[in-house]
């Protein structure tokens, strides 16, 4: 149970170094080496648009990078999940990036979705 709501006190908390996305940024979900981007997406008031995207098969280990101003905060380390969501691990628990954009940041995302599903 402990375990439980610190989980979801974790996903109501802005993210370690990001205490806020504000418009102009960017979020990029690539591989854990850096070297492939499966979705790009820039903050334009509070809605997320959608700039570029390749599928990412579940299970893959990602980086979640964040540039705000002009630079990138360090990257965030998550699972991609059948859901088409991204799991991030903080703290040793695991949040969901979806959650964690709509909920805690209040953005927009169309369809619900960070990641395209893959099918």
């Amino acid at each position: 149970m402990h375990s439980l709501f610190f989980a979801l006190i974790l996903a109501l908390a802005p993210l370690p170094n990001l205490p806020w996305i504000p418009p102009g940024s960017e979020i990029r979900v690539v591989s854990a080496d850096l070297l492939t981007v499966y979705v790009v997406w820039q903050v334009n008031d509070r809605d997320m648009v959608l700039q570029s995207k390749v599928a990412a098969p579940n299970g893959r280990e990602v980086r979640v990078l964040f540039k705000v101003g002009d630079g990138y905060r360090p990257p965030y380390n998550g699972i991609t999940t059948s859901r088409g969501d991204v799991s991030l691990l903080i703290e040793g628990a695991r949040v969901s990036l979806n959650e964690l954009l709509t909920h805690t940041y209040r953005l927009n995302l169309p369809n619900g979705r960070v990641l395209p599903e893959v099918r």
